[in-house]
């Protein structure tokens, strides 16, 4: 069976579901080049059919992970082609008497059961017709019958995403989303007992603990929907009494229904969070500001999970939608006594709903057909395009590279990294598939000595331009796992999606890949099994310095989305102070005078202190 999930949205992406597998999911950015970008994945769709082998009338559904959400569409073409314009014409109105109610709500909540009867009224008239719009698109786009391509629920989406993908779908479980907001509502708490999916509560879009989060983003002055991990990185440096006093001020802005606990319910409409941030925040530090908020986000989520643990008795929770990319929020939530199993879906925000698009579609299909489906659990998410030895050779000729740097094709180039990064150098990895999502798991990685803590600012220096407060990451061997990281319930962690506390030895050996403030960090554990190649350049890396893990952050200038292949590898490193480039089996390093020297990282033991 195949199936193809797709979303049209900010940072739209496609997926490809085989057999009850996937086996492909890129988003459009990585071939744009333009970070976040929105509109219909076409490319996205070419490169996961062709990586499946496919054509299109081999697919036996698409799924879509939303049901009235407007589309973004790529091209003004298609919008003539199939009504946007009048879409746009209609939808236009509707969202301008929809505001006039919330901004009379603000100030009258009394009013927001009107609020919301319009903005029902909006998305039920307007979004249905504009998810028409878009699967009739897609239909034309892959030239397969219309019958073919449905539409989903977002939140049941982001729901079975989390629970079909994590390793506990064998299991009872109950499952959390929690986001912005996606087809009227912006959090769920569901449960699947004996295979069976059954939403016990939901919090409607007015309600937003997502969207309160975001209008904190916009008001430290970052952007809203892609920075707010910016401000999780920054809560920590703010002292108690400024965080204690910051969030006394906005602590009752949002609570759980005491009719339901399942549900949030706050003082008004939440698109209206800026203002009551300025009411209540004005001359605040920025850092308590940002500590305040996260504050809030951690405790009502607690509160939350509790809840959902004692109603339904079930102690293994998984977690999909943007809120739950906060690290630092599922650190807290893998400390409750009251969970057992926890695991937040990799990069949980809509960028993962052609994954669950795909399973919901393939399994509601197989129940359609008779036929009994198993869902396999993500085994990994190198799910992006490949390349081979010739087109990394080709590219270098292309290029001309080595008219200008130093190029060498090296036996083992897993060993030579591992040579160079314990002589404290900054290499560039790009090997083998590109890994899905915002986090880089080794594949499109730049590598450092974890023990340093000059290589942060030494990255940054060359290329990352990253805020100083945030902090870089590392990656570790599986094994090693107890040496660095205090996880004493063994939560799963393969991608970075969860934060811990670290051990003693993590804070000698990792200095440069923790929290420089709070200490804590948020770990790729890697096995062979994942991926053989950059298990055994780090087990080369062990045997020389003694140290289990290396620093890992992606491989992109500041800005710009995660290279793609051997071309964007090779320009972005020109474009860099980056000394050394492992492309393939091809190690490229700029020579003397090339580029402004930067200082050498010295010796790790000679910071031990």
């Amino acid at each position: 069976m195949n199936v193809l999930g797709i979303y049209n949205g900010h940072n739209a992406t496609a997926a490809l579901l085989k057999d009850g597998r996937i086996v492909a999911c890129v988003s459009e950015e990585r071939f744009s080049g333009c970070k976040n970008q929105a509109g219909f994945p076409a490319q996205s769709i070419r490169y996961c059919l062709s990586a499946a082998g496919l054509e299109p009338g081999d697919l036996d559904a698409v799924g879509i992970g939303y049901q009235y959400s407007a589309p973004v569409f790529a091209s003004e073409p298609v919008r003539q082609q199939h009504g946007i314009r009048l879409l746009r014409f209609a939808y236009g109105p509707a969202r301008a008497v929809w505001k006039a109610w919330e901004n009379l709500e603000y100030r009258i909540p009394a009013l927001r059961p009107v609020s919301r009867i319009g903005y029902d009224a909006c998305a039920l008239s307007v979004g249905r017709y504009s998810t028409w719009c878009e699967r009739k698109f897609t239909a034309q786009f892959l030239g397969i019958p219309a019958e073919k391509v449905f539409s989903y629920d977002h939140h049941l989406i982001h729901a079975v995403t989390a629970y079909y993908g994590s390793p506990y779908n064998r299991q009872d479980a109950v499952l959390l989303t929690l986001d912005g907001e996606g087809d009227r509502l912006c959090g769920s708490v569901s449960e699947i007992r004996n295979g069976k999916y059954r939403r016990i509560s939901e919090t409607y879009i007015g309600n937003s603990l997502g969207w309160i989060y975001l209008d904190a983003t916009r008001f430290l002055g970052m952007k809203g929907g892609e920075d707010e991990y910016k401000v999780m990185g920054l809560a920590p440096y703010a002292g108690r009494r400024g965080r204690e006093r910051a969030y006394g001020r906005i602590q009752d802005i949002i609570r759980l229904d005491a009719k339901d606990p399942l549900r949030f319910r706050s003082k008004f409409d939440t698109h209206h969070t800026h203002r009551f941030l300025k009411e209540k925040m004005s001359g605040v530090r920025f850092d308590d500001v940002a500590a305040a908020v996260q504050m809030l986000l951690e405790e009502r989520i607690l509160e939350w999970v509790r809840n959902a643990v004692r109603r339904t008795g079930l102690k293994t929770v998984v977690a999909g939608g943007g809120v739950f990319m906060n690290v630092k929020a599922n650190l807290r939530i893998t400390e409750l006594p009251e969970v057992e199993r926890f695991f937040p879906f990799p990069t949980a925000g809509d960028e993962s709903t052609p994954i669950g698009a795909a399973y919901w579609a393939a399994l509601e299909l197989s129940r359609k057909i008779g036929r009994a489906l198993e869902l396999e659990p993500l085994r990994d998410i190198y799910l992006g395009p490949d390349f081979t030895e010739a087109e990394a050779e080709s590219a270098l000729k292309r290029m001309n590279i080595a008219g200008r740097h130093t190029v060498s094709r090296e036996e083992d180039i897993e060993r030579r990294t591992a040579e160079l990064l314990s002589e404290n150098r900054v290499v560039a990895r790009v090997s083998g598939r590109m890994e899905w999502g915002a986090r880089s798991l080794g594949n499109r990685s730049i590598l450092a000595h974890p023990a340093d803590p000059d290589a942060a600012r030494i990255i940054n220096q060359m290329i990352k331009g990253r805020d100083f407060w945030m902090p870089f990451a590392p990656t570790l061997l599986a094994e090693r796992a107890q040496d660095y990281v205090v996880n004493p319930k063994q939560i799963p962690a393969p991608y970075m999606a969860v934060c811990f506390h670290s051990t003693p030895r993590a804070r000698r050996e990792l200095k440069a890949a923790l929290h420089p403030y709070d200490g804590t960090l948020r770990p790729q554990l890697v096995t062979p099994q994942q991926n053989a190649s950059y298990h055994r350049l780090i087990k080369s890396f062990e045997e020389k310095t003694g140290v289990g893990g290396v620093l890992n952050t992606s491989y992109n200038l500041h800005g710009s989305p995660m290279v793609r292949g051997p071309q964007e590898a090779l320009e972005t490193f020109e474009k860099s102070g980056l000394p050394h480039l492992a492309l393939g089996p091809y190690l490229i390093s700029k020579k003397d005078g090339a580029h402004p020297s930067l200082p050498d990282a010295a010796p790790a033991h000679a910071h031990a202190g």
